[in-house]
C-alpha cells in the first residue's frame, strides 16, 4: 500500500455514509441475453445498493462530452470492492420523488496503489 492509501483511504467511506444517499449502482457486464421471441437483447445486469453524493456538474466542467445538465455522483470505491465503474454502468437514485436512471459518461478515479474514490459525471435518462 502507498503512503496515499495509508492517509487517504479510509476517509470517503465514513463521510458517505453521514452525507450519502442511497441509490442503486448498475453494473452492465457481458453482450447481454437474446430473446427469440421478442428479438430483443437484455443487457446483463447486477445491482449493488450503495451510498452516494450528489451534485452538480460546473460550468468550467462542461466541455464536447459533459454537459451543463449532467450530474456529478461521489462514491467511495470501498463500497464496491473490486468493481471498477465503467461508462456502461448506470446509477439509480431519487429526485423529485421519482427514480431516475443515469448512465455514466465520464468516471475519474482517485487512487494510490488502489481506487479510492470515484467522480462519475452521469446523463440521466
Amino acid at each position: 500500500m502507498s503512503k496515499f492509501d495509508d492517509v487517504f483511504g479510509k476517509l470517503p467511506g465514513p463521510l458517505i455514509t453521514k452525507w450519502g444517499q442511497e441509490m442503486t449502482f448498475v453494473r452492465v457486464s457481458g453482450t447481454g441475453t437474446y430473446n427469440q421471441t421478442t428479438g430483443v437483447v437484455s443487457p446483463n445486469e447486477t445491482n449493488i445498493p450503495v451510498k452516494a453524493i450528489i451534485t452538480q456538474v460546473l460550468p468550467t466542467e462542461v466541455d464536447g462530452v459533459l454537459q451543463i445538465s449532467d450530474t456529478k455522483i461521489l462514491i467511495d470505491a470501498a463500497q464496491l470492492g473490486t468493481t471498477y465503474i465503467k461508462t456502461s454502468d448506470k446509477f439509480i437514485y431519487k429526485a423529485e420523488g421519482k427514480d431516475i436512471t443515469a448512465s455514466v459518461v465520464r468516471v475519474s478515479t482517485t487512487r494510490g496503489d488502489n481506487p479510492i474514490f470515484y467522480t462519475c459525471f452521469v446523463r440521466p435518462q
